[in-house]
């Protein structure tokens, strides 16, 4: 299946670190609300490149397996890994599909799923559905969570709100579900062009509930106490009073990993 990422792997890969908000922020926020995972089974939903994969194999998963529709990416992990030899494993297929989580080797074996920016590039409710139930359905059946990183909401509509942290942000100004926005980032000399579709909060969590999940919590990010120091808190005032992503803690149970977060800056919904 051909996906808008396969021209952007290098763009991807390097955005980490080219871009402050991504380290200090972005990573040191879902990192902290995916917890200690160490022994555990994770499974990451668009994977892109695998860096958030490859992190998470790191830090102590037990298995850690990266799935992504986009074949440029998939293949690029790949290649990575054989290089590295972290252990991390990778799977060419499309998450929206609920079929996605029924595949060998996937369907109940990850104690938690997890996706950094994947829902909000579902096109329609069926696909942000699709991504729900497919992490669900991954997960054991005895219960565990779904830490997701998605759109904000009530991200700034101010084209410039988050032109310091290297992006652009533009939707129409429609209520409905799924209306069309387009992000323009920039990573060292590449500029990334991606569309999404802005989703409300009672969207997300309906697509949760309805795959199987019964308890939700919203967590907005914060700065690392290292971008702090290299960057002053002012550098970092737009982004934290109206975050572009905020992220989503789900829990699905009764089980022995359906347990509340310790991330800070948790909420019941998101809020500007």
């Amino acid at each position: 299946m051909d996906s808008q990422f396969d021209t952007a792997v290098a763009a991807y890969e390097s955005s980490m670190e080219e871009m402050p908000f991504r380290k200090h922020i972005e990573a040191y926020s879902f990192l902290n609300a995916v917890g200690d995972i160490v022994g555990r089974n994770v499974l990451d939903l668009g994977c892109g490149s695998g860096l958030y994969a490859r992190r998470l194999r790191c830090a102590g998963a037990a298995r850690a397996v990266g799935m992504d529709e986009s074949a440029a990416m998939v293949e690029h992990a790949r290649r990575r890994e054989e290089r590295e030899g972290l252990g991390v494993e990778y799977l060419a297929a499309n998450a929206a599909d609920p079929a996605a989580g029924d595949l060998p080797d996937i369907a109940g074996s990850f104690d938690v799923v997890t996706a950094v920016y994947v829902l909000p590039y579902a096109s329609s409710q069926e696909a942000l559905q699709g991504f729900c139930a497919t992490a669900r359905r991954a997960l054991r059946t005895t219960g565990g969570r779904f830490v997701a990183a998605v759109l904000n909401p009530e991200f700034s509509t101010d084209p410039q709100w988050y032109r310091g942290y290297g992006m652009l942000l533009s939707s129409q100004q429609s209520p409905a579900e799924g209306t069309p926005g387009h992000l323009r980032a920039w990573v060292g000399p590449e500029v990334l062009d991606l569309d999404f579709f802005r989703w409300s909060a009672a969207a997300h969590e309906q697509a949760l509930e309805t795959a199987g999940f019964d308890r939700v919590s919203w967590i907005r990010p914060t700065v690392s106490e290292e971008g702090r120091a290299g960057y002053g808190d002012a550098f970092w005032a737009n982004y934290l009073d109206c975050p572009h992503a905020l992220i989503i803690d789900a829990h699905a149970g009764p089980g022995p990993n359906s347990r509340p977060s310790t991330a800070e800056g948790t909420s019941s919904a998101p809020h500007k």
